[in-house]
């Protein structure tokens, strides 16, 4: 962009405009405009790749945006074609035989043209410049190029045959136009793209509106060749009358041919004067000038004639008194007509181009505003999103910190109350073992195989009871204690993670089975080492004591001590082989023994001091009783007291063992408890875990969004300002060669 301006602002031998050379002006400001069209089709190029390169974000660029950059594409590719073809065009008309295929010739310095006494031009024939050596024309409708020496063929009227093309042999032909190519470096006009248009006369077929139609239109200059020796005719005001119409200002050049004939005519001047008279009201009618030295520079007295021989170097060129001046009169119209061609060219093509250029500069920074606008507001809206996410993000992350810290603490107190309930609930069952026991029918036969499976049904019936009663009693309050704490924690979770995300929390939710205690008292392994002791035994007896101390020193229960033990504690045998067991109870045992004896000397001093004081009576009397309730406990020794017997050992020694248990049983509902309440946490926590990832992936995805929408407004902001230099370029070509001052008429 910046080789543009400088080309267009550059050094002043460069740049500067030569009034000298107003032909290479259009070819200058042709070459600028081509740069400047150039730089457009490159930006626009740009604009379009960078929306491609967008993929499919309508919200960024709408189809409307896309569509209207295609145009601009379009509309730059047709006229760069335009322009390219673009040249100086000027049409010659006048009456027949009024010598404008002379003229043309004596512009051209060549003869190419054909000429003649009579009605020679038959067509519409067109030079412009060819390469180099290239003398050839080309019939319209065809692409056949001839040699030029076939022209006299063709685009002589006085030629009776159209050679082998069978459009050149009937009445259309003075509508055909043949376009001539005739090598550049044979004359500066055709160098600097000036195309010469020579018509047949006006008078021939006044079939004006096609002619203006087909060949007028995109003229920049129109020379009208007259006869000095008439005036203007009808025909040709006609004609002019339509193009100013048509073409609302015209340029036109009057050129007054064959003034040579006034030589030595002493009136000369004052036809003269009239004609310039007659030539001036009718440069008026057709609103080319309006002032009188406007006028006397687009009307000029000439010999194309003598120019044209003179310009041959003929040896014997055809000049008459004053062909001087007339020569001076025709170099002059070449130079007027140079630099009016040229800034007309300048105008009629390349200030619609430019106007062009600048409406698609305008459209283009409006396309590029629209879409920064949707672009600005997409951001807004990202980062409104992202500021909303972002706190939403923050906010569940804080609150869970916080509903965790309150579930800790609710999860403690849960296991305190279910360590109070549970201990108080097996507690309430080992009081009720009687009751449980008693409730027992099945009937009890005094045989050894028939009380072991006695046993055996009455530990399954206990098991079952006991294992029954203490799960109903933690179903109750402390199930419904710990579903209200589970929802409490999925209701205050959802809340947490919003009604977006609630969903993912119902997936895991919908099929959660609900909990329930696990209770084991395994009755039967509690019993195993139960052995029951159905052999009569006085109560007050020396072998029921020495059972109870041996089951007070074991810490077992009197109904775990088997004879083997109680043989093998009395048994002084110290075998290094006996197990440490039978060791420690056979000690226990001897010490038992030592009380007793020490204790019978004892009772037998007490005994002595007592008799003396209380006599044998009363000795006799404790003796009496002693062995009375020997003998009624041996009376009611049966089998009936056998089973209560059996029942009572039962339930001492099982009660005694649940005692034992009782922590371990309660620590284990705890854990359940525990267990169960941790794994709904950690679902309820994977799943927050989860959705907090996707909360910060969304954060990202927002964030990377925002940034993608800064590189588009910042890629629209350099394309829009890259438009500000095209702007700079076509001030600059405006000034350089539309301003007021480009060369005029001198």
């Amino acid at each position: 962009m910046s080789g543009t301006i400088t080309h267009l602002n550059g050094t002043p031998t460069a740049g500067r405009r030569t009034n000298n050379e107003p032909l290479q002006r259009f070819t200058e400001a042709k070459k600028h405009m081509g740069i400047i069209y150039n730089d457009l089709e490159s930006y626009v190029n740009d604009l379009f790749t960078f929306y491609k390169e967008l993929g499919d974000t309508s919200k960024l660029v709408p189809q409307q945006q896309m569509d209207e950059v295609r145009r601009f594409q379009e509309s730059i590719r047709t006229i760069k074609e335009m322009f390219g073809r673009d040249k100086m065009k000027v049409v010659f008309f006048g009456r027949t035989s009024n010598g404008k295929s002379t003229v043309i010739n004596a512009m051209l310095h060549s003869k190419i043209l054909p000429q003649g006494m009579g009605h020679t031009t038959s067509c519409f024939l067109q030079v412009e410049g060819g390469s180099e050596n290239e003398k050839s024309f080309i019939v319209e409708g065809s692409d056949r190029k001839r040699p030029i020496s076939e022209l006299e063929k063709i685009g002589d009227a006085l030629s009776l045959s159209g050679g082998d093309d069978p459009r050149l042999t009937n009445s259309a032909i003075h509508d055909t136009l043949v376009s001539i190519f005739y090598p550049k470096s044979s004359s500066k006009l055709l160098q600097n793209e000036v195309v010469l248009v020579d018509s047949p006369g006006v008078d021939l077929k006044p079939e004006y509106d096609t002619w203006i139609d087909k060949h007028c239109l995109d003229a920049d200059l129109f020379v009208l060749v007259c006869n000095s020796e008439s005036t203007l005719t009808q025909a040709e005001k006609s004609f002019f009358s339509r193009v100013s119409k048509k073409l609302s200002k015209p340029n036109v050049f009057i050129l007054n041919n064959r003034w040579d004939a006034s030589a030595g005519d002493a009136q000369a001047e004052k036809v003269r004067k009239q004609h310039e008279k007659r030539f001036q009201e009718f440069l008026e009618e057709l609103n080319v000038c309006k002032k009188e030295e406007e006028a006397k520079k687009r009307i000029f007295f000439i010999s194309a004639r003598e120019v044209l021989e003179k310009r041959l170097r003929l040896s014997q060129a055809y000049q008459l008194d004053g062909w001087a001046i007339r020569e001076q009169n025709f170099n002059e119209f070449e130079r007027n007509f140079e630099q009016c061609i040229s800034r007309s060219a300048i105008r009629t093509k390349f200030e619609a181009h430019e106007h062009r250029a600048r409406d698609i500069l305008r459209d283009m920074r409006e396309n590029v505003e629209n879409v920064s606008q949707l672009a600005l507001r997409e951001k807004q809206r990202l980062e409104l999103d992202f500021k909303l996410k972002h706190k939403e993000f923050q906010d569940c992350r804080n609150n869970f910190i916080r509903l965790e810290e309150s579930f800790f603490n609710e999860r403690r107190k849960v296991r305190e109350e279910v360590h109070l309930k549970v201990s108080a609930d097996f507690y309430e069952e080992i009081m009720r073992l009687d009751a449980i026991i008693d409730k027992f029918n099945e009937p009890f036969i005094d045989e050894s195989e028939k009380i072991a499976e006695y046993k055996k049904m009455l530990a399954y019936y206990v098991d079952k009871v006991v294992t029954t009663d203490l799960e109903a009693k933690c179903s109750g309050g402390l199930m419904a204690r710990i579903w209200a704490l589970e929802n409490d924690l999925y209701k205050h979770v959802s809340e947490i993670v919003g009604s977006n995300y609630a969903s993912k929390l119902e997936a895991i939710w919908r099929y959660k089975q609900p909990f329930k205690f696990t209770i084991t008292i395994d009755c039967i392994n509690h019993l195993e080492d139960f052995y029951e002791d159905l052999v009569f035994r006085f109560s007050l007896g020396p072998s029921a004591i020495l059972r109870r101390l041996v089951a007070y020193k074991t810490g077992k229960p009197v109904t775990a001590l088997s004879q083997n033990h109680v043989k093998a504690a009395l048994t002084l045998n110290s075998d290094a082989q006996r197990n440490e067991e039978d060791a420690y109870m056979s000690q226990m045992v001897i010490s038992a023994a030592s009380y007793m004896a020490n204790g019978g000397v004892g009772i037998a001093i007490v005994g002595t001091l007592v008799y003396k004081t209380v006599g044998w009576k009363v000795l006799a009397a404790g003796a009496a009783a002693y062995g009375g309730l020997y003998l009624l406990e041996r009376w009611r020794w049966n089998s009936g007291a056998k089973e209560m017997h059996l029942k009572d050992q039962f339930r001492s020694h099982l009660s005694q063992r649940l005692r034992q248990v009782s922590r371990m049983h309660t620590v284990q509902c705890e854990d359940q408890v525990m267990r169960e309440l941790e794994q709904v946490y950690e679902g309820l926590k994977g799943t927050v875990g989860g959705i907090h990832r996707e909360m910060k992936e969304n954060l990202d995805g927002t964030k990377k969004g925002i940034g993608h929408v800064d590189e588009v407004i910042k890629g629209l902001s350099s394309i829009k300002g890259k438009t500000s230099f095209l702007d700079s370029s076509l001030d600059s070509f405006n000034e350089k060669f539309m301003a007021p001052d480009s060369p005029t008429l001198r």
